[in-house]
């Protein structure tokens, strides 16, 4: 059990993949909130930020992308954590977008015990 009740915001528009996660880190002890698209998850955060932990998003989302929910996310909460993830990251746009404050950019498709130990990671490193 790697979660101590923390909660996650998952953000992600594939519901397969959505529930797989909200399983996966519900499994290991997390709380999970759930959103399939860039504005609901900013809604969520607006309105449950100070709860949320750590904040899981998809760069490629419906209505507004994982980095545009990155910065809005950095200007209600400057220290949030959010890990960013596509199918395809680049070496140089990983390093831009972890300069830029992203606690880690995550290539898809994930590994369950790599995600889960990243997320430890972060939490931990407070």
């Amino acid at each position: 059990m790697n979660g101590r009740r923390e909660t996650l915001l998952v953000v992600e528009d594939e519901s397969m993949l959505l529930d797989l996660l909200k399983s996966l880190f519900e499994e290991e002890g997390y709380n999970v909130i759930t959103a399939k698209d860039g504005e609901q998850a900013v809604e969520i955060f607006r309105a449950e930020g100070k709860s949320i932990a750590l904040v899981l998003t998809d760069m490629g989302l419906p209505k507004l992308g994982g980095w545009e929910v990155f910065q809005k996310l950095r200007d209600m909460k400057p220290a949030v954590k959010v890990i960013l993830a596509s199918g395809f990251v680049d070496v140089t746009v990983k390093e831009d977008l972890m300069k830029r404050g992203a606690s880690d950019v995550f290539q898809k498709p994930y590994v369950p015990q790599v995600i889960l130990e990243r997320i430890r990671e972060i939490l931990d490193s407070e």
